[in-house]
């Protein structure tokens, strides 16, 4: 799309640089995309700061029960058996 707007010329040199792109366009299309991905990420920050996670047990109840993520996936350990297409089976 094409949009036609007024910005002064140091904005606009700050802009090439921060970027690194050598074309204004370009340049200003990625100011904006850049923009507004910061303002989602703040925003998602934002919303886990005021609604924190609940999880069912804590970190420490995990390892003592071994099941951390590297544990489960040695004890899960899936291989395809030849024969049957699409067949799992654990070994």
């Amino acid at each position: 799309m094409r949009v036609s707007v007024e910005l002064n010329e140091t904005l606009i040199k700050e802009i090439m640089e921060l970027t690194g792109e050598t074309k204004m366009s370009a340049g200003i299309a990625k100011a904006a995309e850049l923009f507004v991905n910061r303002k989602k990420a703040i925003g998602i920050i934002r919303s886990l700061r005021e609604h924190p996670l609940d999880y069912a047990c804590t970190n420490d109840e995990i390892e003592e029960w071994g099941l951390s993520g590297e544990t489960a996936a040695k004890e899960e350990k899936v291989t395809y058996k030849k024969g049957k297409k699409g067949k799992k089976g654990k070994s």
